[in-house]
């Protein structure tokens, strides 16, 4: 059975003359997006095998609300004449891009923006598909030297340290699909926009003259090395060499690549239940009055606690029925032997180690269709100042996640791994 594979892509840069929100970094910044130091893309891998057929969409954005994404994956599908679990939407995460979901603190949404983004991302679902020309897919995967390290613990283990790389060769040109865990935050509270690192790793395949998609790894406890020695002090020329580490291992794909012999594409989807951890009244307060101590001589974060309180208040009786948030979509796909998973958030890099210790040819995609905060490890939630487990669930989801996420994660992930 041959594999028919098409790309497109679209700029989706917001013009700097309409100073949109950033976000990422802090809250209540105002970092306005006022330089372009590298264009933002939204780009689309289209593959077909007999009447099989699946849409890889990436965004250098930051990530998406699920209702978002579940809103825009209905709307191709719908004009593509798929199932909706035959879209798979991500973001590199990218923190020097504009505003795309509501975040407590991480700046506003402009509706504008986001309804000419949708059309845009459309757009480039119709260029994938009039660009579909017959492929071989190959499968490589690399060890890289780290250009990340464990922001949690603060040294160079745990980390996901494999690339893995599809290359689909075309007669016409060569499209690479790379998948890596590090955060793209190099350039920290500056008010520039930019595609990050992973911008870079796509130009740099680009120079060749081949297309390349990026998908996000797991990289919830991950970051660039250069904030290992300066925290958001990273420059462009940071950028530029830790794409050209990733692009030039990815490009081994050509010489190592091992050929994926019927590539038949196989999907599942499944809507999960999370469970979150929901404490007493009087619990909430304590921790309010925690966190407002932390925060002494910072107003904006204090502004955040107090705007969080207010909130955790109101939902309280809601969280405390039912405590867990529900319809989270985790999508596992198959390309022949080839195996990913999908999750809707910031995974720790553990999940991806344990799941690989499994499934050797797996990609595993943070960020994909919906992004719900961190999905840490349990050993974060010792730290009661951990920011991953504590602090970003006032953000998205009121309160943390249970300890419980993390098997009940890995046990989701596994049932949909086995049936693809």
């Amino acid at each position: 059975m041959g594999l028919l594979v098409g790309y497109g892509e679209c700029i989706i840069t917001p013009s700097p003359d309409l100073k949109l929100d950033l976000t990422g970094y802090g809250f209540y910044l105002d970092r306005k997006g006022e330089n372009v130091l590298t264009d933002l893309k939204t780009r689309a891998l289209y593959l077909e095998s007999g009447e099989d057929r699946a849409v890889f969409i990436s965004c250098d954005l930051i990530g998406f609300s699920i209702d978002f994404a579940d809103g825009l994956r209905s709307a191709i599908a719908g004009r593509e004449g798929l199932g909706m679990k035959n879209i798979i939407i991500s973001c590199t995460h990218t923190h020097s891009g504009p505003a795309v979901q509501p975040l407590r603190g991480l700046g506003a949404v402009n509706e504008e923006y986001l309804a000419g983004l949708k059309e845009k991302i459309i757009s480039t679902v119709d260029l994938a598909r009039r660009d579909l020309r017959e492929a071989r897919v190959l499968y490589h995967k690399e060890i890289l030297e780290p250009i990340g390290f464990n922001r949690r613990l603060r040294r160079f283990e745990p980390i996901d340290p494999y690339l893995n790389v599809l290359l689909f060769e075309r007669k016409d040109r060569n499209i690479f699909l790379a998948n890596y865990a590090c955060h793209p935050v190099v350039l920290g509270r500056t008010k520039d926009i930019s595609a990050d690192w992973p911008g870079e790793l796509v130009r740099y395949i680009e120079k060749g003259g081949d297309n390349c998609i990026f998908f996000q790894g797991f990289c919830g406890d991950i970051d660039p090395v250069t904030n290992m020695n300066r925290w958001g002090m990273g420059r462009e020329e940071d950028i530029e060499l830790l794409g050209y580490i990733v692009g030039s291992r990815a490009l081994k794909a050509k010489r190592y690549g091992n050929v994926i012999e019927d590539p038949k594409i196989d999907i599942i989807e499944k809507r999960v239940k999370l469970p979150l951890q929901v404490p007493s009244k009087e619990e909430i307060k304590r921790d309010a009055e925690f966190w407002m101590d932390i925060y002494k001589g910072n107003r904006d974060a204090q502004r955040f606690i107090e705007e969080w309180l207010r909130e955790a208040e109101s939902s309280y009786e809601r969280l405390r029925e039912k405590p867990y948030i529900e319809d989270i979509p985790i999508q596992g796909i198959g390309i022949g032997a080839i195996k990913i998973i999908g999750i809707p958030g910031e995974v720790f890099c553990e999940y991806g180690l344990r799941l690989k210790e499994r499934y050797p040819m797996l990609l595993t995609f943070g960020y994909t269709n919906g992004l719900v905060g961190y999905i840490p490890v349990k050993d974060a939630y010792r730290d009661k100042r951990d920011y991953a487990s504590y602090i970003a669930p006032k953000i998205f989801n009121v309160f943390p996640f249970s300890q419980d996420i993390e098997d009940t994660v890995i046990l989701e992930a596994s049932e949909i791994l086995e049936r693809i």
